[in-house]
């Protein structure tokens, strides 16, 4: 859609009109976002591309607005303004502030507020070391020239106590500070395991993939100590091992698939993080 016709759907919706400004924002690998100010705020509003598939991370326009409906309220998310699927086209108020500063408390907080949405209905994600350690398998087998690992150990985990409604992409999608940080871009929510949202943040490989420096071994600590949950972080560091070998399969194939030298080099990075977590070598 190009901004004329952007601006031209939006105004039929009452949400434009011509003193509006329309600003095309970086960052995303997939989604064509716009920021929209308009004279009773500021809009962003996320063109959706074609479903993947055969993706961890798959682009689901209707989950995204149910997501945001369901987080409503709580302090989380940005609000929905509407949803349009013949369009592909998804609108909410944009959050003021800068990207994520490094605050790891307030994303301990945010996630725990997190809990409190409803789960039920969205896409399932393993749970069992053994399933999410099959995914990786089967990304590393799409590899041309895979790496020479082995997969970790199977630890025996059990189910979680309760199923949440998960992000999966969290990375440095995080805008705002304080009680106002919110977690942005809710294209792949799944329902499944908290410690899946919490790996998806603390990964040395996600931050890389968000052009960050990963997290020291202090803010990871931080993070647990605001999050105060230690049955959760003794959960995660079973499952880490589990996360880490998939994600690292994820990186492997896509920094075999994509065109863009740069990108990439940062798959290449990010997997070279997660094999050294591992005790391995890329």
């Amino acid at each position: 859609m190009t901004e004329v016709e952007l601006r031209d759907f939006l105004a039929k919706q009452g949400l434009a009109d011509n003193g509006s400004a329309f600003r095309k924002l970086k960052g995303g690998y997939l989604n064509s976002v716009w920021r929209v100010d308009t004279p009773d705020g500021c809009l962003v509003a996320k063109e959706f591309a074609k479903p993947m598939t055969g993706t961890l991370f798959p682009n689901l326009p209707e989950d995204e607005a149910e997501a945001l409906r369901r987080l409503a309220g709580l302090d989380v998310a940005p609000d929905l303004v509407g949803f349009w699927p013949d369009a592909s086209l998804l609108v909410y108020d944009y959050v003021e502030g800068d990207m994520w500063d490094g605050d790891m408390a307030s994303v301990a907080r945010l996630l725990l507020r997190k809990e409190a949405a409803d789960p039920a209905g969205f896409r399932t994600v393993p749970l069992d070391p053994r399933d999410i350690i099959a995914e990786g398998d089967a990304l590393f087998a799409r590899c041309i020239s895979p790496p020479d690992v082995i997969p970790p150990p199977q630890a025996k985990v059990p189910p979680p106590q309760r199923l949440s409604l998960i992000h999966t992409d969290i990375g440095v999608n995080l805008v705002g500070a304080g009680s106002g940080l919110r977690l942005i871009d809710w294209q792949c929510p799944a329902t499944g395991d908290v410690c899946e949202d919490i790996y998806s943040f603390l990964s040395p490989a996600f931050q890389i993939l968000g052009m960050r420096t990963p997290l020291t071994d202090a803010q990871v600590q931080d993070f647990w100590q605001a999050h105060g949950r230690p049955d959760l972080e003794e959960r995660y560091n079973l499952l880490r091992p589990a996360y880490a070998w998939r994600f690292a399969g994820y990186c492997a194939w896509r920094s075999e698939v994509l065109e863009e030298a740069e990108i990439c080099a940062r798959y290449r990075r990010a997997l070279g993080e997660e094999l050294s977590y591992m005790g391995q070598k890329a």
